[in-house]
């Protein structure tokens, strides 16, 4: 699963119910605020659709002010499309100049082994998938170069990774793909195990496992 943190600004309801996930939620179309515009994350809030604290302080949220949230991060196939967050927790008595954009994705993995050379340090593409399906949206990791040691030491092409950082999104016009990527505090993979090689079992008294009939001749 992939887990948010954030302050996030209230763009606008969404007036339809939506039903995702294989639940029903009430939506809004929020932001991660940023100086400029086409730097913001754009980002869909869904709030499970029931009476109670969290649909009310949801439904009463007002249009440009801020609101501390937390939930998980579900990525769309569709790159043009913005990131769902399904809310786990609102809180919308802030400061309304309060930033926060905490991320952690907890089912990346490496698209490939290539590090590539950025401005303030390298970048890495990585997939996410969704839950139990073949869906895959990919995005670059960026990081320090002060990682770059451990990075070339981890990196392998389909080898899980576990990222924490913050999102970051470009978007040259509203009509493109956004470049996204999450900026990297910090990284995790489980330890390379060496493959096993099995054999025929030691006590076996049957003959010819190991033994390979020659090809005939015609």
């Amino acid at each position: 699963m992939n887990f948010i943190a954030a302050t996030v600004e209230l763009r606008s309801h969404t007036s339809d119910p939506i039903n995702a996930y294989g639940l029903d939620y009430c939506g809004a179309d929020v932001v991660v605020p940023s100086n400029a515009g086409n730097s913001e994350v754009r980002l869909r809030a869904l709030c499970y659709n029931r009476e109670g604290q969290k649909l009310d302080a949801f439904k009463n949220w007002k249009n440009g002010t801020r609101a501390f949230v937390t939930g998980n991060i579900v990525f769309s196939d569709d790159s043009k499309q913005c990131l769902d967050i399904i809310i786990n927790t609102i809180e919308p008595n802030i400061p309304q100049d309060m930033y926060c954009n905490q991320v952690v994705l907890g089912n990346a993995f490496f698209a490939d082994d290539q590090i590539k050379d950025r401005k303030n340090g390298i970048a890495v593409k990585i997939g996410s998938t969704l839950d139990n399906s073949d869906v895959v949206t990919w995005l670059y990791m960026e990081t320090h170069e002060s990682r770059k040691t451990k990075l070339q030491d981890r990196i392998r092409k389909g080898r899980p990774i576990c990222v924490q950082g913050y999102l970051r999104e470009y978007r040259k016009d509203d009509s493109d793909s956004p470049y996204r990527a999450i900026v990297a505090n910090d990284f995790s993979t489980r330890k390379d195990r060496p493959a096993s090689s099995r054999g025929p079992a030691s006590n076996s008294s049957a003959a010819g496992y190991t033994e390979v009939d020659p090809t005939p001749e015609y």
